[in-house]
Formats: structure tokens, C-alpha cells, sequence
């Protein structure tokens, strides 16, 4: 009997350890997450979207194994205001941030913020874009994370190998983080011609080279013992268009570039004068009245190709380094741009006008913690940016913070033909210049799944509206506001449009069912 129990004993001394451990395994692990933002990117001008002549493998690899949100929108299409309301949640009437000089007090209410205060290591890299040329609040913004390697202003596609930039550890030195390269180079943003500016020495550059050297830097100091939320802001494929890698000046050389159909002389001439005295509107009126093998047409969209390929190589890198660190199977990657880009459709160029070429934006939620047959899918639904702070929050296992305005979007990556929001609002407020050629129409408006209704907040008359049926108008080139078929939609549109303006001011927020008012 003695020597039973003391098997048992013994057993159960022995066998401790392993249940701790087997406890220990099957404990939830919250992910890391990786939010990768490019800039000025069309949601069309991928592989995986169908474009036919650009190469995207790295993307296009996400996309299949994640879930492609094929209705997705920035609620401001302007670099700084998106920005703002995607770390927010917010919409820029709520949040503040209509212009680039203008930021929102309290960083500790963003999507980094509450993560960092939930346990999870923190780091930034790239172009921050919201009061950037601000030293003060850039440092401010520096401490609110645990890894810091935002850069000033729009930032530089080259750097000098030395700059301090590129060597600050990102930790200790997150404070001192500026660039010191030479100040003719960092006016022109790193470049000059078809390549780095000639007085860098030792350049590199900064989507294929310093942007992959400071993930590593990241990955080396982070507290193992954290998950980790890594938010990565690109530069590409913004101006200047000379910014690509020398290794990639030869691709798409003999090329024809695509075009979409509402980039024609006879849909620029169909604007309102309003709209051609745009920003940058001279040069979008010469995209769309030639696309020949010698026009500017065919030499932007090949340089902004180039930058789309170097981006899409710099994905590959930070993808190729999760996987060499076992780091794969549990990091979600989320993939998106901050507003889309005109390149001529309507004789626009640029972003800032409600249009589909500017307010859409590409979006991949790739999560490896699902079956590869989950993989691959595609979801219909209009999602936003205002979302995605929602969606990292919830993919930790947070409670969204009460302030945002978005919906988490994993209700979708689990069944992504649910049922979500059927309509939502955009605006667009910054004016940039007082008069033509540096000013920028405000607007507002409401977009459904098949209608889309644009206000022109300073013009009167008919000239000051627009309605598209998007269901058999995909290019918005037919203007339905005075269509009296269309009368009762109009109606419609304008009054949850009205609704709307005024429930996403301040102290309210906004949820799926637009009846209800939700306040803090």
C-alpha cells in the first residue's frame, strides 16, 4: 500500500511540470500586430485587384491569404486629416485635424496609445504626417511609444547611410530621431533626377533599404515578453515620382500604361469651373486630353508604378523577417493607403475630391491564426478607415476605447458577407490656398453601396451637388442631380446626409444602427 502511494506521489511530482507547462501552452497569446500604411495608393493599381501590368507579389500573397475588403474608404482623402482619423478612430469634424499644422491633444486615446497601456511593446516607423513639421509635438508623439523612427514633415526617399536618422536606436534616442542630412537634400526629399540627390554620399533608400533596417531594429529591442503593434507609414508611392529604387528605373520603360475610361478630354471639359481652378487640376486636364507614348500621362503612372513596386518589395522584406523569427504564425498584417490618387479620370490630378479614384483605398487583414482555407476571400462591405483603430483593438482583445467612432471589422474577417453599414459619410474641409492654382474645394457628402451624393459646401445653385448611381455609373460621369427619376433618392441622401454631419461632431459617436445616439 505504501509503495502505491508513493507511485502516486512520485506520479504527480513528475507530472506537475508538465501540466503547468501544457497550461502555459494552451493559455490565449495575444497577436502582434503589424499595420503597414501606404501613401497616395489607388486601391486599383495592384495585382491582386486586377491590374494587369504591375508586379505585387508580396502584397498579392497577403491577399490571399487574408480577406480583401473590396469597398474600402478613407472618410477625408487628404494625407494628414486620414491619418488622424485612422490613429483616432475618429472622424476630422470629431477629432479636430482638417490641415496639416493642426493636431489632436491627447495621444494617449489613439490606437497605440490604449495598446501600449494594455501591455502591448509599441513602435513607429516611417512618415507620421499629422503636425510633423512641429519638433515639439514630434517629440511629444515619440514618447507615446516604446520604438520611435516617425520622421519630419513628408520625409526622404534617400538618406546619407550616417544620417542620424537612419542610426538612431529608436529607443533611448527616440527623442533625437531627425535627419541631418544635408538641407538642399532634405528640401528636395532625398532626390534629385532619376535617383538620390548628388550630394549624398553613401545614400540609401528609404522604402527597400532603412525602412526593412528599422523593423529589425524594432524586433531586436522589443520586450520578447510583450505582444507587439508595429504601425509602418510608407512614403510611396507619393511624389516626388523620381523617389523609386535605381534597380526598378527600367521596369514598365516600354510600356503602355492603363487608363481608365473617365480619364478623356470630354469628361475634364464636363467639370465645373470650380473644380478645374483645383489644386494641380492643369495637370490632371493634361492626363486626360493625351495618354500618348511621349505624354506626361504615360511618364507619371510609369513612375508611380515604380514607387508601387518598391513598396511592394519593401512589404516582402518585413514579411521574409517576421517568418526568419518564428514571428509568422501569430502576427496580423493589416495593409492600406491613407487616401487613394487621381492619375487624369475627370482631368484631375492628385487626391482631395470626392471622387472613387481619391476616396478608395486598398485594404488586406491578413490574421495566420486562421485556416489556410480561410484565406483568399473577399468582402463587399464599406469599411473605412475610422475602423481600423476599432478592428486592432478588438484583434487584441480590447474594448474599443469609447471615443472612437469606427467599427471593429473582425465581425467580418470570421464572416465577411455579414451585414455591416450601408452607408457612410466623408468630408473634406482643408482649403489649402485662398484662390487658384494652390486652392481646394471643400466638400462633404454621402456614399451608399449604390448611390453617392457630394455637396459642395461653398457653392450654390445646382453646380453645388452631385449624384451618381454607382450600381451603373462606376465612373461617376453622368450627374443625376437634376434627374427627376432621382428625386425621391435625392431626398433621401441628403437627409441622412444632414443627419450625419451632425451626429459625428463633437462628443457623439456613431454606430452601425443610424438611429441610435451614442454619447460619452
Amino acid at each position: 500500500m505504501r509503495n502505491t502511494t508513493a507511485a502516486i506521489i512520485l506520479s504527480a511530482l513528475l507530472l506537475a511540470p508538465l501540466a503547468a507547462l501544457h497550461a502555459e501552452e494552451i493559455k490565449p497569446v495575444k497577436p502582434n500586430i503589424l499595420f503597414l500604411l501606404a501613401d497616395d495608393l489607388r486601391w486599383d493599381c495592384l495585382g491582386f485587384a486586377g491590374d494587369k501590368v504591375i508586379k505585387t507579389p508580396n502584397i498579392d500573397r497577403l491577399a490571399s491569404r487574408g480577406v480583401v475588403f473590396r469597398n474600402s474608404f478613407a472618410t477625408s482623402p487628404v494625407c494628414a486629416v486620414s491619418r488622424a482619423a485612422t490613429l483616432t478612430g475618429q472622424y476630422a469634424r470629431r477629432n479636430g485635424v482638417h490641415d496639416f499644422i493642426t493636431h489632436f491633444p491627447d495621444l494617449a486615446t489613439t490606437y497605440p496609445g490604449v495598446l501600449r497601456a494594455r501591455g502591448y511593446y509599441t513602435g513607429f516607423i516611417g512618415k507620421w504626417g499629422v503636425d510633423a513639421a512641429n519638433v515639439d509635438y514630434m517629440r511629444t508623439c515619440a514618447r507615446v511609444f516604446d520604438f520611435w523612427a516617425g520622421d519630419r514633415d513628408q520625409t526622404s526617399y534617400w538618406h546619407e547611410r550616417t544620417c542620424n536618422y537612419v542610426l538612431n536606436n529608436g529607443t533611448s534616442e527616440r527623442e533625437n530621431y531627425h535627419c541631418n542630412c544635408p538641407a538642399e537634400v532634405w528640401k528636395a526629399e532625398g532626390t534629385k533626377g532619376p535617383g538620390a540627390h548628388p550630394l549624398l554620399k553613401d545614400p540609401v533608400h528609404l522604402e527597400t533599404w532603412v525602412i526593412p533596417h528599422k523593423v529589425r531594429q524594432f524586433l531586436d529591442q522589443r520586450d520578447p515578453q510583450k505582444p507587439f503593434n508595429l504601425s509602418i507609414s510608407f512614403k510611396a508611392p507619393h511624389g516626388p515620382l523620381n523617389g523609386y529604387a535605381p534597380d526598378i528605373a527600367m521596369r514598365f520603360r516600354d510600356a503602355m500604361m492603363p487608363s481608365r475610361p473617365n480619364a478623356t478630354a470630354a469628361e475634364a471639359e464636363r467639370q465645373p469651373e470650380f473644380l478645374r481652378q483645383s489644386l494641380e487640376s492643369d495637370r490632371g486636364w493634361k492626363m486626360a486630353h493625351d495618354q500618348g507614348p511621349r505624354s506626361l500621362f504615360q511618364s507619371t503612372v510609369r513612375n508611380y508604378y515604380r514607387l508601387v513596386e518598391g513598396l511592394d518589395r519593401s512589404v516582402g522584406e518585413i514579411m521574409a523577417e517576421l517568418e526568419r523569427r518564428g514571428l509568422a504564425g501569430n502576427t496580423v498584417i493589416i495593409f492600406t493607403s491613407d487616401n487613394g490618387h487621381f492619375h487624369g479620370e475627370h482631368g484631375f490630378y492628385g487626391k482631395w475630391l470626392p471622387h472613387e479614384e481619391s476616396l478608395r483605398v486598398p485594404l488586406v487583414i491578413c490574421d495566420p491564426r486562421n485556416p489556410p482555407a480561410a484565406g483568399g476571400r473577399s468582402c463587399d462591405a464599406q469599411v473605412l478607415n475610422v475602423d481600423l483603430g476599432p478592428t486592432m483593438l478588438d484583434l487584441a482583445g480590447e474594448v474599443v476605447a469609447p471615443g472612437m467612432q469606427g467599427c471593429s471589422l473582425r465581425p467580418l474577417l470570421a464572416k465577411p458577407q455579414a451585414e455591416f453599414r450601408n452607408s457612410f459619410f466623408f468630408e473634406h474641409l482643408y482649403e489649402h490656398g485662398p484662390k487658384p492654382p494652390l486652392h481646394i474645394e471643400p466638400s462633404e457628402g454621402l456614399r451608399s453601396a449604390e448611390w453617392k451624393y457630394v455637396h459642395y459646401i461653398k457653392q450654390s445653385g445646382p453646380q453645388s451637388e452631385e449624384l451618381y448611381h454607382l450600381a451603373t455609373d462606376s465612373l461617376e460621369t453622368t450627374n443625376r442631380i437634376s434627374d427627376p427619376t432621382a428625386a425621391d433618392v435625392l431626398e433621401k441622401l441628403r437627409a441622412e446626409y444632414n443627419c450625419l454631419r451632425t451626429k459625428l461632431g463633437p462628443y457623439q459617436t456613431w454606430t452601425r444602427k443610424p438611429g441610435r445616439r451614442d454619447t460619452e
